[in-house]
């Protein structure tokens, strides 16, 4: 009898086998390769709430409001000049209207640094001063039959301030960088088939980003086109 239960047991085994792959669990630890470091490549994660006044074709005027949610990779191609792409959802609304059903949005863009100065005197204002530039071109769709792209570009001033002194990497912070500057954006979409465009392409974005470690920060902004929009984010430089 013992041995009929132990053949049914392996026929069980043998058919579930062909059906599924056995659960791999933790794994090894080695591996046949490994690196120190993935290079010049950045992640992150991002979160987005706008609030756009636009221009309707016809005329009027409305608010565009949408939440965004994405993520970006980046690959620095000089110390000095990285390029990113972010993918994820956007769900748009306006005004007095709810939220759609959140599409795709997608974007791809640049940092650029232009200059720097180390302040090293006095020693409460060491740190970095340096212009940098970011431009992006994003697409978003909303399940609310609406959508719109936006080419967007700026100009800021940065000043990274370190934790106590700049080799002092131990510190949390580690460091905090404030920036504000002039931003431009020339927004256009569509929605019911009315089509729409930005109300103001001149706007104004400041911003911190407090790194926790030398390679993790976590970072808040606020846009204003007329409107105020705002976003969160968290990065990682490998």
């Amino acid at each position: 009898m013992k041995s009929k239960l132990w053949v049914a047991a392996w026929v069980l085994g043998s058919a579930v086998a062909a059906c599924a792959a056995t659960p791999g669990g933790a794994g090894m630890r080695d591996s046949l390769t490994t690196t120190d470091n993935l290079g010049p490549v950045s992640a992150g994660i991002d979160y987005q709430q706008i609030k756009r006044s636009v221009a309707l074709d016809g005329g009027g005027k409305n608010v565009l409001q949408a939440r965004v949610y994405s993520a970006e990779i980046g690959v620095d191609l000089f110390n000095w000049w990285q390029i990113f792409g972010t993918l994820g959802r956007s769900e748009a609304g306006w005004e007095a209207l709810d939220y759609g059903d959140g599409k795709i949005k997608w974007s791809g863009g640049m940092h650029f640094n232009w200059w720097h100065f180390d302040i090293t005197e006095p020693d409460f204002m060491e740190g970095r001063l340096s212009f940098q530039t970011t431009a992006e071109f994003s697409q978003f769709r909303s399940g609310n039959d609406t959508s719109w792209y936006d080419a967007y570009a700026d100009l800021t001033l940065n000043y990274e301030l370190f934790a106590e002194k700049q080799k002092d990497i131990k510190a949390v912070p580690y460091s905090l960088v404030l920036y504000g500057g002039a931003a431009l954006s020339r927004l256009s979409g569509h929605v019911n088939g009315a089509d729409f465009g930005e109300d103001k392409t001149v706007g104004l974005v400041g911003g911190a980003d407090v790194f926790i470690a030398r390679n993790l920060s976590l970072g808040g902004q606020v846009l204003y086109f007329d409107q105020a929009s705002f976003g969160l984010s968290v990065r990682y430089h490998f």
